[in-house]
């Protein structure tokens, strides 16, 4: 049985050297029953590799952007356990996570050494033709209340919960935020000029105690 599944982006190739880019637009693709996106993250101290047990390995550094993966296509996900082999440090260890099917599923992998562990949660799709669209990450365990607020304070998005995402439209415009969690925050963040119907993630976290933030373009990866 196949369904149609809303996606919110579409890849077209760069033509030039590098990551591919993606262009926003609504589409109706087919594709198979159980089929879902899926993002892989590194929030761990040092470099990882993440087998899925649908696909092949990805590796994640720990520059940045680095960190995430884009969003792959990912078949059979939905209504079992999904099991992932992480690398680091020349130890592989195995979890377990739980995905949902026609949805965009973010996997967060941390810790260290055998006790690795993997939070699966989901960000709603949105898209903005006129606006560019802004998700907050919040990838810290105990922080039950994070926000990203513009330099002067103005909040842009508050209350997202520790592994959780929320997104919302915002003016297609140069912005500098800081991303905190409490009383603690990353240090200022340039966003950079954003695009109108560009799909971006600022990702709050804190591989070695310290919270820091990054700034990535939200794309899925070529088939």
């Amino acid at each position: 049985m196949r369904h149609r599944l809303v996606a919110a982006w579409s890849v077209i190739a760069a033509g030039l050297a590098g990551p591919a880019l993606a262009q926003p637009m609504l589409y109706e693709q087919r594709l198979p029953e159980g089929t879902g996106f899926v993002r892989l993250v590194n929030a761990t101290a040092g470099q990882i590799t993440v087998k899925p047990d649908y696909d092949e390995a990805t590796t994640l550094g720990t520059s940045g952007a680095e960190r995430v993966s884009p969003f792959y296509v990912s078949e059979g996900i939905a209504g079992r356990p999904v099991r992932l082999q992480v690398t680091a440090g020349g130890r592989t260890v195995p979890v377990e996570v739980r995905l949902q099917g026609s949805a965009l599923n973010i996997v967060v992998i941390r810790g260290s050494g055998e006790r690795m562990s993997a939070d699966a949660f989901q960000v709603r799709q949105l898209y903005e033709q006129q606006r560019a669209v802004l998700a907050f990450v919040n990838a810290v365990p105990d922080c039950p209340n994070g926000t990203v607020a513009l330099a002067n304070g103005q909040a842009v998005i508050q209350g997202v919960g520790a592994m959780t995402a929320q997104n919302r439209a915002v003016a297609p415009a140069a912005a500098v935020v800081r991303a905190s969690c409490g009383t603690q925050s990353a240090p200022n963040l340039d966003l950079g000029r954003l695009q109108a119907g560009g799909l971006y993630s600022v990702w709050l976290m804190a591989p070695e105690g310290q919270p820091i933030s990054f700034v990535a373009r939200d794309t899925i990866a070529r088939r």
